[in-house]
């Protein structure tokens, strides 16, 4: 299976991963959640799974989608790991 390497420019940044789904949008979230994890992080604090991700997106919430309609739809509903989290826009990806 090809491997993806995605970008994507947004108004807080740059995100960027290297997949097997060829993704087309991604939602951005604000997160507290998001930012501790990344903190900790910083300040040398192992971190693992979905606590890695948000450190590796500087304390953002980042979800990749196949789709815009999906991304519209995911940043529609709460974000499952912070509820209280805000969307900040979906974006769409550069292959």
């Amino acid at each position: 299976m090809a491997k993806f390497t995605l970008k994507a420019q947004t108004l807080v940044g740059e995100f960027n991963r290297t997949t097997n789904s060829s993704y087309t949008h991604v939602v951005v979230r604000e997160s507290s959640e998001a930012m501790k994890w990344h903190e900790m992080a910083k300040a040398g604090a192992r971190v693992s799974g979905v606590d890695q991700r948000w450190h590796k997106d500087h304390g953002y919430a980042v979800t990749w989608h196949g789709s815009e309609k999906a991304a519209k739809a995911a940043a529609a509903k709460p974000y499952g790991y912070d509820t209280k989290a805000t969307v900040i826009g979906v974006f769409p990806v550069d292959a």
